[in-house]
């Protein structure tokens, strides 16, 4: 009975200090890429469009989701905030495969909750969406 108990608490205590963990970002270290800033341990997520382009997302350190893109010639956009608040990487996946320039953008944020952000053919951005899992659209 001591044994489970004491498992029980080393359980707890555990839990405790996960979340105590996820709470506190300011021991989160900072990384730079083309002149912003953003959190490293969220790193880099990459879209390659059809055309060769790409467009890059990031975790900044407002926790806002961040993105640049090149153009046809390579060269890259300055960054823009697509807002938000994450806690998790961002991550893209194409949702519509019969148009490739289709995407979604999405995060989970501190209570572990989904959104998303679609992006339709012509580059425009659906606002953020709660979502109930990454693949419902």
């Amino acid at each position: 009975m001591l044994v489970r108990k004491f498992k029980a608490a080393v359980i707890a205590a555990a839990a405790v200090a996960s979340v105590a963990a996820v709470a506190t970002p300011a021991e989160a270290s900072n990384c730079s890429r083309g002149g912003g800033v953003y959190m490293c341990e969220y790193g880099v997520t990459s879209y390659k469009l059809p055309n060769s382009t790409q467009q890059e997302f990031v975790v900044g350190t407002d926790r806002a989701v961040w993105t640049r893109w090149t153009d046809t010639d390579g060269d890259w956009s300055g960054w823009m905030s697509m807002g938000g608040k994450a806690w998790s990487t961002v991550h893209a996946y194409d949702y519509d495969s019969a148009d490739p320039w289709t995407f979604r953008v999405f995060y989970w944020d501190q209570t572990a909750e989904y959104w998303g952000r679609n992006r339709d053919h012509n580059g425009n951005w659906d606002p953020w969406t709660h979502y109930d899992t990454p693949l419902n659209g």
